[in-house]
């Protein structure tokens, strides 16, 4: 996802911007932590699914674990996916 500017309205209260809200699972009422990495400050969705291909985006921390016979080959597929697409942009 790219950047995007946000406005801080009163009350320091600024709004998610629609591509983070269909990306990830944000409900209103949620609660998102957040911290500050230099002069970042990042927001962390604290429940998302342990999903392995979240994980592999890096989307979620999870736990380390062995991917089944399916997981292997679906990232064995998004990874050749990827690599053609590279190879066509070049």
């Amino acid at each position: 996802m790219e950047r995007r500017k946000v406005r801080v309205l009163s009350g320091f209260r600024v709004t998610i911007p629609e591509e983070a809200r269909n990306r990830f699972p944000i409900k209103i009422g949620e609660e998102l932590e957040f911290a500050v990495e230099g002069n970042r400050l990042v927001y962390i969705i604290k429940d998302l699914p342990e999903d392995p291909v979240f994980a592999m985006v890096g989307l979620t921390r999870g736990d380390e674990r062995e991917l089944n016979e399916v997981e292997r080959a679906i990232m064995g597929e998004v990874a050749e996916k990827f690599k053609r697409s590279k190879d066509e942009i070049r």
